[in-house]
């Protein structure tokens, strides 16, 4: 007998992981997750596929314009570049990784991102001036100051100091006077809040 739930939760992600957008580790997962799934669950992938086959050859070939590959690689060259090392670690070298605007006086880093966890960790870097937007957390939210320093939910924090806010609150505005670098662990669904 098959556990209705998991059934569930491979329904919800079969479209997804038929336009193969679930990440590498979550497609390999679904994948084996797929070996004992119903038959039902297994059809529906397969039509799922099928449409995706279909659009992706539906629309007329159009020849892109010349400077697109030159483009297209300097915006690869800009994407963390994950390295897999011996057996099961990674290292990415944010050093070679470009800061992307989030808003006036805010950027980061993505240093990964678990698209089925809806997970993050990056680097959040406040410049001095600079304000985080208020936000509701759909996870727990872990940050970790570790330069400069910010006022984060009414507290005072410098380098060293954690702060942890738990599921469903409320961030108000997080500002610095002075900058801040920060390691930031989250949920990639927070919602603006105010």
């Amino acid at each position: 007998m098959t556990d209705p739930r998991h059934e569930q939760d491979l329904a919800e992600l079969a479209a997804l992981y038929a336009l193969e957008a679930l990440g590498d580790d979550a497609q390999r997962q679904f994948t084996r997750s797929l070996e004992t799934a119903s038959a039902s669950t297994k059809e529906e992938v397969a039509a799922f596929q099928e449409v995706v086959q279909e659009l992706a050859f539906s629309g007329p070939a159009i020849a892109p314009p010349a400077s697109l590959k030159a483009k297209l690689m300097a915006r690869i060259a800009q994407e963390p570049q994950e390295q897999e090392g011996a057996g099961d670690f990674t290292f990415v070298r944010s050093a070679q990784m470009a800061w992307r605007d989030l808003g006036p006086g805010v950027s980061m880093k993505m240093l990964f991102n678990d698209s089925a966890g809806v997970r993050a960790t990056m680097l959040l870097r406040l410049a001095p001036g600079g304000e985080l937007v208020a936000h509701r957390h759909r996870q727990v939210e872990e940050f970790y100051v570790l330069e400069g320093s910010c006022i984060c939910a009414g507290e005072f924090l410098q380098a060293g100091d954690y702060h942890r806010a738990e599921a469903g609150s409320v961030h108000p505005i997080t500002s610095s006077d002075e900058g801040c670098l920060a390691l930031v662990m989250t949920s990639t669904q927070n919602e603006p809040a105010g």
